[in-house]
């Protein structure tokens, strides 16, 4: 008898686990054909989220560096984003540009990020 009570309780632990897990709702990963366009837009922030000495090598026109591996990543972003345009943020190969997307989202910001990054960025999108 408690086992019937129980099962409406844990499937609506198990529905608010997997829909607290989505925290991306504000980010999009796009091909970089895509992302071109989107960067082509004047009012997208676009940042370059790669170790100043990467993005020295070679970086997306435009872009700004704030380095993700940096000290204070979210102060550097408080202080140079405008929060009220959408960011575009890329890294070499995507990892750390989902790990800044997912901060960026939560601090509230709507963010394209460039799918298999910069690599893929110089692959295609030229």
């Amino acid at each position: 008898m408690r086992s019937i009570y129980m099962m409406p309780v844990l499937l609506s632990l198990v529905l608010l686990f997997f829909s607290s897990c989505n925290k991306n709702n504000g980010v999009e990963t796009i091909p970089a054909k895509e992302f071109a366009k989107v960067i082509s837009n004047p009012d997208v922030q676009l940042i370059d989220v790669r170790s100043a000495e990467e993005f020295i090598e070679g970086n997306i026109e435009g872009s700004v560096n704030i380095s993700l591996a940096g000290e204070d990543f979210c102060g550097q972003v408080v202080r140079t984003l405008d929060k009220e345009r959408p960011v575009a943020v890329y890294c070499r190969g995507g990892r750390q540009s989902a790990e800044a997307a997912e901060k960026l989202d939560s601090m509230g910001f709507k963010v394209f990020e460039l799918e298999n990054g910069y690599k893929e960025w110089v692959k295609d999108a030229k």
